[in-house]
C-alpha cells in the first residue's frame, strides 16, 4: 500500500506569518541595539489583530482561503509603504518628484481594492495559491530568524557576561577607603543637564555660522564656569555616555569584546551600571530621572523617583519602529513628535520643583535636543521635521540652530529658577557630542573630527569655586574633577584623549587626539 500526499487542503498560514515577518525583520536589522523582549509585545499585537480580523472577515465570508489572502495583502501593503517610499523618495519622472504620498497612497490603494474584489469574487477553491503563498512566506520568517539566531551565537562567542564588564570598570579614589561622608543636611543637590548634540561655542561659529555668545554670557553672570574649547571623548551618545557616567575612557571595552563586535549591549551596560549613579547613592543621595525616550538607558529600574513618563504602546521601540515604516507612518511621527515635546517641556517644568525636597538629589535629565528631530523653533513654536531624504533623515542647519535656542531660552529659565534658592545646587550643564552636518563618517576629514568632537561643558558649584571645573576639558574627567574638588576625594584626572568609532564598529577606537586638539 502506497502512502499519498493531497495538498488539496492545505494548511493556512502565510497571514500569521506575513504578520510576523515584519517584527522580526525589523529586530533582525536593529537586533545590535534592542533588546529581545522587546519583540513579544509588537508580536502578541499583530497576532491579535491579525487573528481577530481574520476570524471576523471568515465569518462573514464563510470562506477562511479567501479571507487569509485578504488579510496577507492587507498586511504585505501596510508594513511594506515606509520601505516603497525610501526607495522612490527623491526621485523625479520629468521633473515630477513621485516620493510623495500623495502619488504613493494611489497605486497601494487601488492594489488593495482591486486585490480585495478579486478575492470576494473569484470561484477559485485557492488551494494551490495557498501552499504556494505559504512556501513563500517560510523562507522569509527563517532567514529573519537565522539573522538574529547568528548574531546570539555570535555575541557569546566572544566569551564575556555582563559582570566581567562591569567589574572591568570598576575604580576607587585613593582616599576613598578612610572618606568621611558629610552629614545629610550638608550634601548639595546636583544636577546633571544632558543636551544632546549640542555643540562647542567655536564649532557653531565655524560650521553652522552662529554666535553662541549671548547663552555664555548669562551663564558667566550667573557664576558658571564655561569652557571656551571643550571635546567629547567619543562621537556616540551611548559610547561617550558610558565614559562620562563611569568616568574612565571604555577603551577595554576592545579587550573583552573584540573590535569587531557589532552590538551596543555592552556599552549600554556600562551606561545602566554607571559608577557615578553607584557613587551619589552610597552617598545617601535620592536618585532622580526622567524619561528620556532613549534606547540605550534604563533609567527607571535605576532610580528612587521617575518623571515624565509617557506610559503609551509607541515606547517599546519595536513598536514604534514597525509602524514608522508602515502606512501609517506619517501619523505615528506626528504622535511621537507630539509625545517628545510634551516630555521635554514635562522636564523642564519638573526640575525646578525638586529643589522643594528634602533629601539631597542627584537628577539626571538627558535632553534629546538640539538632537535631531527639531521638534521646537527659537521661540517654542512647534515644528513637525520635513523629511529631507528618506523616512527620519534630516539636515538642516537652521532647523538646528533654532531648536538649539529654544534650548538656550529653556535652560536660562531653569538656571534662573534653580539658582533661586538660599541653598544653590551644583549644575552641570553638558553636551555628549557635537553637530554632525556633512560628516562623512567612514571617511571624515580632520574638520568633521572636530565638529563632532567640540562639545559643551558649563559647571556651577555654588561655593563659588566653579573655576575648579577648568581641569575637566573633557566629560571623562567631570565627575573625577567634581568629587575631588567637593566631596574630598582624590581621583586621578585623565589625559584628555578623544577617539573615533562608528555605530557598526562601536569597538574600533581611532585615537584623533592629535588631529582634533592639535589643530586648536
Amino acid at each position: 500500500m502506497s502512502l499519498k500526499i493531497s495538498f488539496k487542503r492545505p494548511i493556512i498560514i502565510h497571514p500569521i506569518l506575513f504578520a510576523i515577518f515584519p517584527i522580526l525583520s525589523f529586530f533582525s536589522y536593529n537586533v545590535r541595539e534592542l533588546s529581545f523582549e522587546e519583540i513579544f509585545l509588537s508580536l502578541f499585537f499583530v497576532l491579535a489583530f491579525t487573528i481577530g480580523i481574520w476570524l471576523s472577515l471568515s465569518y462573514i465570508l464563510k470562506n477562511a482561503r479567501k479571507s487569509a489572502f485578504i488579510i496577507s495583502l492587507l498586511l504585505v501593503l501596510f508594513f511594506s509603504y515606509g520601505h516603497v517610499y525610501n526607495l522612490i523618495d527623491n526621485v523625479t519622472i520629468d521633473g515630477l518628484d513621485i516620493g510623495r504620498s500623495r502619488y504613493l497612497l494611489v497605486p497601494f490603494l487601488t492594489s488593495l481594492v482591486v486585490g480585495v474584489y478579486y478575492f470576494i469574487r473569484t470561484n477559485r477553491k485557492l488551494n494551490n495559491a495557498t501552499t504556494i503563498t505559504n512556501f513563500i512566506t517560510v523562507p522569509l520568517i527563517v532567514v529573519a530568524a537565522v539573522n538574529i539566531g547568528m548574531f546570539y551565537i555570535a555575541d557569546n562567542e566572544n566569551f564575556y557576561d555582563d559582570e566581567t564588564i562591569i567589574n572591568s570598570f570598576s575604580i576607587i579614589s585613593d582616599t576613598e577607603s578612610t572618606f568621611t561622608q558629610l552629614v545629610e543636611n550638608d550634601l548639595p543637590d546636583v544636577y546633571y543637564i544632558i543636551l544632546d548634540g549640542y555643540a562647542g561655542t567655536n564649532s557653531l561659529k565655524e560650521f553652522s555660522n552662529f554666535d553662541n555668545q549671548e547663552f555664555i554670557t548669562f551663564l558667566n553672570e550667573q557664576g558658571f564656569y564655561v569652557h571656551s574649547q571643550s571635546y567629547s571623548n567619543y562621537p556616540t551618545t551611548p559610547t561617550s555616555m558610558a565614559a562620562t557616567l563611569n568616568m574612565q575612557y571604555v577603551n577595554k571595552l576592545a579587550d573583552i569584546v573584540g573590535t569587531d563586535l557589532d552590538n551596543m549591549h555592552p556599552t549600554f551596560k556600562l551606561i545602566q551600571e554607571n559608577l557615578v549613579i553607584k557613587k551619589f547613592k552610597s552617598k545617601g543621595y535620592t536618585l532622580i530621572s526622567f524619561n528620556t525616550d532613549l534606547v540605550h538607558l534604563d533609567e527607571p529600574k535605576k532610580f528612587d523617583f521617575y518623571y515624565c513618563e509617557s506610559n503609551t504602546l509607541l515606547d517599546n521601540k519595536v513598536v514604534s519602529g514597525v509602524l514608522h515604516l508602515s502606512i501609517i507612518g506619517y501619523f505615528i511621527e506626528d504622535i511621537e513628535y507630539q509625545e517628545s515635546r510634551d516630555e521635554i517641556l514635562c522636564m523642564f517644568s519638573e526640575l525646578p520643583e525638586i529643589k522643594n525636597i528634602d533629601e539631597p538629589a542627584f537628577v539626571y535629565a538627558h535632553f534629546n535636543m538640539p538632537h535631531t528631530p527639531y521638534i521646537f523653533s527659537a521661540n517654542g513654536e512647534q515644528v513637525n521635521p520635513s523629511r529631507e531624504s528618506n523616512l527620519g533623515s534630516y539636515a538642516n542647519v537652521n532647523d538646528y540652530i533654532n531648536y538649539l535656542k529654544f534650548a538656550n531660552r529653556e535652560t536660562q529659565k531653569l538656571v534662573e529658577k534653580l539658582l533661586d534658592t538660599n541653598d544653590p545646587p551644583i549644575i552641570i550643564i553638558q553636551s555628549d557630542h557635537g553637530s554632525a552636518f556633512g560628516v562623512d563618517w567612514e571617511n571624515p576629514t580632520s574638520d568633521m573630527l572636530r565638529q563632532r568632537a567640540s562639545n559643551f561643558q558649563a559647571f556651577y558649584l555654588p561655593n563659588g569655586d566653579s573655576g575648579l571645573m577648568s581641569e575637566a576639558t573633557t566629560p571623562v574627567n567631570i565627575f573625577r574633577v567634581l568629587f575631588n574638588s567637593y566631596f574630598n576625594e582624590n581621583y586621578e584626572i585623565l589625559p584628555d584623549k578623544i577617539f573615533w568609532v562608528l555605530w557598526n564598529k562601536p569597538y574600533d577606537f581611532k585615537d584623533i587626539t592629535n588631529i582634533v586638539i592639535g589643530k586648536n
